[in-house]
């Protein structure tokens, strides 16, 4: 397979091993749908996180970001200290799984006009969750070792 085919091949499988998530479990940021807004928005402070997503038990009821905070809370004039999250967060959430392409991803991304999207595994049970930024990175190192290996053709450094 060609360089050019593996970076179209990258897999949300693929960020989460350069993440570092891919063999450990890892504690996805979540609240429960009473918590307060305010409280949801300082563990994502804390994190230094974008988003947060909402867990009714193990079932994923939804996801509240920091345009959700701007849109359905600052310009409603609701008070976060006295909001749930259930009532500003967006309910309809989709999903990847570790196979899923990147490509794929930042497509669905553009489309339902979001940043984050939850990973979950082949029983639908939650595993992680990647960004855009992690997608972006992904891609990044892709095209640089891409550029790199051609560097090395050219100039006749490539390993044997």
């Amino acid at each position: 397979m060609d360089t050019r085919e593996e970076l179209v091949d990258t897999r949300v499988k693929d960020v989460l091993r350069t993440k570092g998530t891919l063999t450990e479990d890892t504690d996805v940021l979540s609240a429960a749908p009473t918590t307060t807004v305010y409280d949801c928005i300082d563990r994502m402070a804390d994190h230094d996180f974008g988003s947060i997503l909402v867990m009714d038990e193990d079932d994923i009821a939804g996801i509240f970001t920091e345009r959700d905070y701007m849109r359905n809370l600052v310009l409603e004039g609701r008070r976060s200290e006295e909001t749930e999250v259930q009532k500003v967060m967006t309910h309809d959430v989709v999903t990847v799984t570790p196979e899923t392409q990147l490509e794929k991803c930042l497509d669905l991304m553009t489309e339902i006009e979001c940043r984050h999207l939850p990973v979950v595994d082949k029983d639908d049970e939650l595993t992680d969750i990647i960004s855009m930024r992690d997608c972006a990175k992904q891609i990044s190192e892709a095209a640089k070792s891409e550029a790199l290996q051609l560097r090395n053709f050219i100039t006749g450094q490539y390993p044997m």
